[in-house]
């Protein structure tokens, strides 16, 4: 007897620029030359992020030394925990379009602009803040010690994108017609709009590859993007050679 199939719930398609709904998506990937203009311009945006975030230590360290009243000193802390994830979101942005050759540094710039941000103002909320009364001390440094944490592990580059990553995706994405499918919370992309595992997501997301990527969908389908047929389009566009991205990594 055969299996009854199961229907899918009624889903909602969203372009992935706005978010508004869409019957069906035609976008256009952006070439390597636009890529590599709107990561820099990324860039830009988290160095001028970063250095905000150090002018709010600045801050935060002249009103531990000139302390009054608490909120300065607490608006100053989250201000520069703030600035600084906001910033390394955008750089993470800006990786994923225009992936550096396996520098773990530039991976992970955020996290050393973090302990740059936040380790100075520990040193002197702890040595040299005899004037701020010890209750306020306490609670100063728990906030610190809160946002220094929560802005490291925001800032921290989990799952970094090789160049071949994005470049076989890309190939890929034109082999299926250039368009990208995702969830809102997944972390995979899809080449099939009705692949199994979106069939049950009542929001799926619209766009580019680069899209997806960009906003950390860089994981790609076990069943629609990454395994058995597309793994054997993939080996006959690029004619079974692996070495480039054996020398990448």
């Amino acid at each position: 007897m055969a299996e009854k199939k199961k229907s899918p719930k009624e889903r909602v398609f969203l372009d992935a620029k706005d978010g508004s709904q869409v019957d069906l998506y035609s976008g256009e990937q952006r070439t390597p030359s636009a890529r590599r203009s709107e990561a820099r311009t990324k860039r830009i945006m988290a160095v001028v992020l970063w250095i905000l975030a150090i002018a709010a230590e600045v801050v935060a360290i002249w009103t531990f030394n000139h302390y009054s009243v608490l909120w300065p000193s607490l608006a100053a802390i989250i201000a520069d925990a703030v600035l600084c994830i906001i910033a390394a979101q955008f750089w993470k942005q800006s990786n994923r379009l225009d992936p550096p050759k396996g520098k773990f540094i530039k991976n992970q710039f955020g996290v050393i602009m973090t302990l740059i941000a936040f380790l100075p103002l520990g040193y002197f909320l702890l040595r040299n803040s005899k004037e701020i009364p010890s209750g306020a001390k306490r609670i100063l440094a728990v906030v610190a010690a809160a946002a220094f944490v929560l802005t490291m592990g925001m800032s921290i580059e989990y799952d970094p994108v090789s160049q071949s990553d994005l470049d076989q995706a890309e190939q890929m994405a034109i082999e299926y017609g250039g368009e990208a499918y995702w969830g809102k919370y997944s972390k995979s992309y899809h080449f099939d709009p009705d692949c199994r595992t979106l069939l049950n997501s009542a929001q799926v997301y619209q766009g580019t590859i680069e899209e997806a990527f960009e906003l950390g969908k860089t994981d790609p389908c076990d069943f629609c993007a990454g395994g058995g047929e597309s793994k054997s389009i993939l080996e006959n566009v690029l004619g079974g050679d692996e070495s480039a991205k054996d020398a990448e990594e």
